[in-house]
């Protein structure tokens, strides 16, 4: 198949290319439209179990051990008990569970950084329970882990918060775009078979 075969079953059947194109990039604009925005707040954490005075020796095993003990912050931050400290924090109406269901912990590997994201339709909100989150774990964490030492990098701010992550509108136009070109490609190359086939018959039943 070249190139001009291609052009010219698009020419023949350029209605239903540009139909199915119409439907594909107004699916997406629909998409788009009809999807609330929902928005990320981020807190960080560092945990640190370093004592003043130590040697060079101790402060190494001290930051193997934290590193170990990120995974058991990452889970307990997300425990039902930091939740219950967050709603009272809050002063919401929503449960412990319905608080747990819009939040995120991911560790970095290598660090004592523990990242808290939570998502939420209301870029405020999102701010106010991750800092809530992050707030009630190190109060809590010293009577989790004996001396340990965890402390906010930085709380979530509005500003950040404000760009909402979703819908991505650029992209969900493009990945419309492309499926709509890729099925009315394929679409006009059916029907021009399907003709050629059709005249073909045709010519040897005359």
């Amino acid at each position: 198949m070249d190139i001009d075969y291609l052009i010219k079953a698009i020419s023949r059947h350029i209605i239903a290319v540009i139909i199915i194109l119409v439907v594909c990039v107004g699916g997406g604009f629909l998409i788009n439209t009809f999807s609330a925005p929902q928005y990320r707040a981020t807190a960080t954490l560092v945990a640190n179990m370093g004592t003043v005075g130590a040697t060079s020796d101790n402060k190494y095993n001290d930051y193997l051990a934290s590193q170990l003990l990120t995974k058991t912050y990452e889970d307990t931050i997300q425990s039902h008990q930091i939740a219950e400290e967050a709603k009272k924090m809050l002063s919401t109406s929503l449960t412990a569970s319905q608080l747990l269901q819009k939040i995120q912990v991911r560790t970095d590997p290598g660090t004592l950084v523990v990242l808290l994201y939570v998502t939420d339709d209301n870029p405020k909100d999102a701010v106010a329970i991750a800092n809530a989150f992050a707030t009630s774990f190190v109060n809590k964490s010293k009577e989790i882990v004996h001396n340990s030492n965890v402390t906010v990098l930085d709380l979530a701010n509005f500003e950040e918060t404000a760009v909402p992550v979703s819908p991505k509108k650029k992209f969900n136009l493009a990945i419309s775009l492309f499926i709509g070109l890729f099925l009315s490609l394929s679409v006009s190359l059916y029907l021009e078979k399907k003709r050629e086939r059709k005249k073909e018959k045709s010519r040897l039943s005359a």
